[in-house]
């Protein structure tokens, strides 16, 4: 049994009896498969700032913040208030405002240099999804060349060698298989889908070579957020660009969780490689659901209708999503909002380090900017993710539900994930943290 779920079970009877509900009416009673937890998933009943409540009214310091994406904390009110100015006018037209125009705008202003043209999706798989689209289209090529381990949402042709394959189907840690992670996959999904580990140029390269001159494009979290946190190497990206230069493919940004997050223009700004195309979402969105691709005018001028890739979508661009990204980029995101959120992350990065050493539990910390991750039983960073997934699982659901229980999320609910910090944290939250994290350590160590 995991150290904590019998007391986070004992402290949740009312989450308990809403899952047994919902599991009834919905598919494991969530509305995304990352949201379920064994024994059950928590159920939210309200929240503010840095803070959520449980339907049984357990407070908790949130570092989870639906996966990053709540950059402004919770019910912000400068955004609060701007939901609620549109909404008195209307919150979908299937016309365009004025809104979307400011929003961009400020996007090309953070990513200048980078991001000429902007076009506005509802999630970051749909950015990331027309992304591919308008890659092939621009080069009349097929393949997409992917990093293993990254996810950049459920689209059939992106939904590969995302971590859930067997042991024995990945392929050797030199030459890794693209293998299917859902069933109804065609197999075009995974014959033009490369796949490559992170931080490794040689493999890159091959995969060109591999597949010579069908090479539409490559899409790169430039570091990854779906293996604990794993930055890029010196030189990887500006490999990565060049390499794409060289051979004519389109380099694929995927700055989902990270665009306008760990710096005002993202990875692109923080490590300075300029990609082709850059898909958004997340934070751009001010907790609503907004997504955005963007990049150089003539790739964009490809896009429908002014050129033959096809892009709809009914609510692209609404009003009410215009309106809180746009109060979230210009009103809360300030360049001192920024420095606020990385000071308070850095002094809780470190003080957990201080904790680990305090208490001789093996563990790496890691840190970019607003972001970090943790790494049971390994020593130091991984650069990819077959060697981040040898991180102790089974201590890593002590320490989640150890701190669950002592009211903090202290990141999304699977070792792969994330803990990141809002522009409504204090710290005192992270006093709070620390103290709850070092007793954590101590009862599971």
């Amino acid at each position: 049994m995991t150290y904590g779920v019998d007391e986070y079970q004992r402290r949740t009877p009312k989450g308990r009896a809403a899952w047994e509900r919902a599991a009834k009416l919905i598919p494991g009673g969530v509305g995304s498969a990352i949201q379920f937890k064994q024994p059950y998933p928590m159920y939210i009943g309200d929240s503010r700032g840095s803070r959520v409540w449980d339907l049984d009214g357990n407070e908790y310091i949130d570092y989870s913040l639906c996966y990053a994406a709540m950059v402004a904390g919770h019910a912000n009110p400068v955004i609060v208030e701007a939901i609620k100015r549109q909404a008195e006018h209307g919150t979908l037209y299937g016309l365009p405002t004025t809104l979307a125009g400011d929003l961009a705008e400020e996007i090309i202003r953070r990513y200048e240099g980078v991001i000429d043209m902007v076009r506005f999706t509802q999630s970051g798989v749909e950015a990331t999804q027309t992304a591919i689209r308008l890659a092939r289209a621009a080069t009349g090529r097929k393949t997409i060349v992917k990093i293993e381990g990254q996810y950049h949402g459920g689209t059939d042709h992106l939904l590969v060698s995302i971590g859930g394959a067997p042991a024995d189907a990945i392929g050797p840690d030199d030459h890794p298989r693209s293998t299917a992670d859902s069933a109804g996959l065609l197999p075009a999904s995974t014959e033009y889908t490369a796949v490559v580990q992170f931080n490794d140029l040689d493999q890159m390269g091959r995969a060109f070579d591999e597949h010579d001159g069908d090479v539409a494009g490559v899409i790169v979290e430039p570091a990854m957020t779906n293996g604990g946190v794993i930055p890029p190497l010196p030189g990887y990206l500006e490999g990565v660009r060049e390499l794409c230069t060289r051979k004519g493919a389109v380099m694929i940004m995927d700055e989902v969780k990270l665009g306008c997050r760990i710096a005002p223009g993202g990875a692109t700004e923080h490590w300075g490689v300029k990609g082709d195309v850059v898909t958004l979402a997340k934070a751009i969105g001010g907790g609503v659901p907004v997504g955005a691709f963007g990049g150089r005018r003539e790739l964009m001028e490809q896009i429908s209708p002014l050129g033959s890739a096809v892009h709809f979508g009914t609510y692209n661009a609404n009003p009410l999503g215009m309106a809180a990204g746009l109060a979230c980029l210009t009103k809360v995101m300030t360049d001192d909002a920024y420095k606020e959120m990385t000071r308070l992350t850095t002094r809780l990065a470190d003080g957990m380090r201080d904790a680990l050493k305090e208490t001789g539990v093996a563990a790496h910390v890691v840190q970019v900017n607003t972001l970090g991750g943790i790494f049971f039983g390994l020593e130091g960073q991984p650069n990819n993710f077959r060697e981040a997934a040898k991180n102790d699982t089974a201590k890593w659901d002590d320490y989640w539900f150890g701190m669950l229980n002592r009211g903090v999320i202290p990141m999304g609910s699977a070792w792969f994930e994330e803990f990141s910090m809002s522009a409504q944290h204090t710290d005192e939250d992270v006093d709070r943290t620390l103290q709850a994290f070092e007793d954590c350590l101590r009862a599971i160590a």
